[in-house]
């Protein structure tokens, strides 16, 4: 049971969440106890199918204006509960919607991308200085004379906007993975990113991108977003394009960065028909968890895990669109 960003999330076989004296109780098979006062909880999680939940403490949620979530067994939300007046995620999903007819839209779709790529170039940067190689030293550079490219884009409608910035970012790429394929061994054989390659990299990339989704969304959706609206990708029915969006800031940090260095340091997936084996399966899963404890900065700001970043920065964009105020993005701090 852990408590964070005003949420508690829930999760466990014989997990019970009841209410008594006017407090939310979460009681474990064990019989540990933990409460909370209804309006402490900003959104209640139910992480797992073996939570029983009594219909008494969603109606003192419901008044407490408190969400809960349900998560499918892959960490996905499934279901969203809250109350029929407006509360934190009404007044977020207006503002989200808002932003397509207010031209806010240009602020959070430039910066997107612009961490992404800022995040590529910095990652460049860490490799320059670990390895005192001027490959990548260059490679930075130019990176960092593309991500400028951004500031110039100015008044333009969102399509238009993301065809350019769909060019920007593609240049980016082209020198961010082939700085990479440089940096593998050359038994991985690795020449450039392509999601459908059959290269194990490629594959292990698609499969930790997967990953990296899944906690995205789930971020997202507790900070009371619509994760099928989004700024660079184009909406279409069933992609969650937020989510897509989103995860382009993070890609660097959460995946590049913690496997390019595995694969680096030895680490070999095996690979039937562009399939993973279980056991490769779970070799990733443990690289992105380790990865995901590990303490950065960002922002220029204070440290704190890579997963509590991921959160944080999901709140900071509900925040920004309900204040109407320029979002920052995630660049890590190199």
């Amino acid at each position: 049971m852990v408590s964070s960003f005003k949420e508690v999330f829930v999760a466990g076989y014989g997990v019970k969440v009841y209410v008594r004296n006017g407090m939310v109780i979460v009681k474990d098979s064990n019989g540990n106890k933990a409460e909370f006062a209804p309006r402490e909880i900003d959104c209640l999680v139910i992480g797992s199918s073996g939570v029983s939940v009594t219909s008494k403490v969603i109606r003192v949620l419901m008044d407490a204006g408190a969400d809960i979530v349900f998560l499918d067994s892959h960490g996905l939300p499934i279901g969203h509960v809250y109350p029929p007046y407006i509360n934190r995620t009404v007044y977020t999903r207006i503002a989200q919607y808002e932003s397509h007819f207010n031209r806010f839209y240009e602020q959070l779709a430039k910066i997107i991308v612009y961490s992404k790529i800022a995040n590529q170039a910095g990652y460049m940067k860490y490799l320059a200085r670990k390895y005192m190689d001027d490959a990548y030293r260059d490679t930075y550079y130019e990176i960092l004379d593309i991500v400028k490219e951004i500031d110039e884009l100015e008044d333009l409608e969102l399509d238009e906007l993301r065809r350019e910035l769909i060019v920007i970012e593609a240049k980016a790429a082209r020198l961010y993975w082939s700085a990479i394929a440089y940096y593998l061994p050359d038994d991985i054989c690795f020449n450039t990113r392509d999601q459908a390659g059959s290269d194990q990299f490629n594959i292990s990339l698609n499969y930790l991108y997967g990953i990296l989704y899944k906690e995205a969304w789930k971020a997202l959706v507790l900070a009371g977003l619509d994760p099928y609206l989004g700024y660079v990708h184009v909406e279409r029915s069933g992609r969650p394009v937020l989510v897509y969006d989103f995860v382009e800031m993070f890609r660097v940090s959460c995946v590049d960065y913690p496997l390019s260095y595995a694969f680096y340091k030895g680490l070999r997936v095996d690979v039937d028909e562009k399939r993973l084996s279980y056991r490769s399966r779970m070799d990733l899963v443990g690289i992105f968890k380790k990865n995901f404890e590990r303490k950065i900065s960002f922002n220029h700001g204070d440290r704190m895990r890579l997963e509590k970043a991921l959160k944080k920065t999901a709140f900071e964009l509900a925040s920004c669109l309900r204040d109407k105020r320029a979002f920052k993005g995630f660049i890590e701090d190199w």
